[in-house]
């Protein structure tokens, strides 16, 4: 059993990270793979890197797709990417970076043991750019596993790509058109949510994966200014909102709508706190007590911002 499996990487202003990330793909211990690549509008050198690597990867004999677009986001990007797949499996690494040598031979084994399985979660480690280890990012899942709310709530679970392998059919199964909700609030959600809900899914008890913390990190910018947090997780509330109705039956569309707004009003609420935004605070407050959902802990909080105090988190 030797299937191919496509790796598919959006990069926008990556020239600095693609040497790190290309040669752990090429000293991979699994040789069926494809390489494709997507040039999300780079404005340095990534262009010149891709194209440097694609020389090496052919002379292996490895299918090499280079695309290229105006700047769209990641999820534009994967779009691009998903009409060139041809592998049975195919996995979505960040193009900063970095594969263990097992990363693909791992997840193969296991996604062919579970024939039934869609999605495949490794482990990661977390290091800065030195490789200096900050700690490990798995999934330990609780007694009765749902992936699937627990994505929606952002609990104990991780967006670094590289830990996942999907398989190709069902995510075609997910989305026949190939094309994914090109909104910048979340792809990952698009791409897991489905498999959480109507697929089996496993773990896979290992380090495969190496997340790369950059001090210029897309998902730590824009973090610290009240609006842009917000219109952050407002955008990504609407997302989920429009992934659960399209994905659930109509039973389970309310549990997790409501879960879902809970969630992001208590967020809100927190994030109104730290900025003391007395009004914003109110106003997540009483859209708790409309969901009926208010606890001692929101009160306190939307106490202590009248008061011009920020809570510890």
């Amino acid at each position: 059993m030797n299937p191919l499996v496509s790796i598919i990487t959006p990069a926008y202003n990556a020239g600095g990270y693609l040497d790190s990330f290309f040669l752990s793909v090429l000293e991979q211990d699994y040789d069926n793979y494809e390489m494709i690549i997507v040039n999300d509008g780079s404005t340095d050198n990534t262009e010149d890197k891709i194209l440097s690597y694609k020389k090496l990867f052919e002379r292996r004999g490895i299918r090499f797709v280079y695309l290229n677009q105006e700047n769209g986001g990641q999820a534009r990007a994967l779009n691009l990417a998903f009409p060139h797949m041809r592998g049975e499996y195919f996995i979505w690494p960040d193009s900063d970076d970095v594969l263990c040598s097992d990363n693909i031979s791992a997840k193969v084994k296991f996604m062919t043991a579970h024939p039934d399985y869609a999605l495949g979660i490794s482990w990661a480690e977390y290091i800065d750019e030195a490789g200096n280890s900050l700690g490990l990012l798995k999934r330990v899942p609780d007694k009765n596993d749902n992936l699937f709310r627990d994505l929606l709530i952002s609990k104990n679970v991780y967006f670094c790509p590289g830990i996942y392998i999907m398989k190709t059919s069902a995510f075609v199964d997910s989305y026949p058109a190939l094309s994914i909700d090109e909104s910048r609030a979340g792809q990952n959600y698009q791409l897991l949510l489905p498999m959480a809900y109507g697929y089996q899914y496993g773990y896979i008890d290992k380090v495969l994966y190496k997340y790369v913390l950059h001090p210029s990190s897309h998902s730590n910018d824009g973090l610290q200014n009240e609006k842009m947090q917000l219109r952050r997780f407002e955008e990504h509330e609407r997302l989920l909102k429009r992934l659960i109705a399209s994905i659930c039956s109509e039973s389970d569309n309310a549990i997790y709508q409501k879960l879902v707004a809970v969630h992001f009003a208590r967020l809100y609420l927190r994030i109104a706190n730290q900025h003391c935004d007395g009004d914003k605070a109110r106003d997540c407050f009483a859209r708790l007590l409309r969901l009926k959902a208010a606890s001692l802990k929101d009160c306190a909080y939307v106490c202590a911002t009248a008061m011009g105090l920020s809570l510890k988190k």
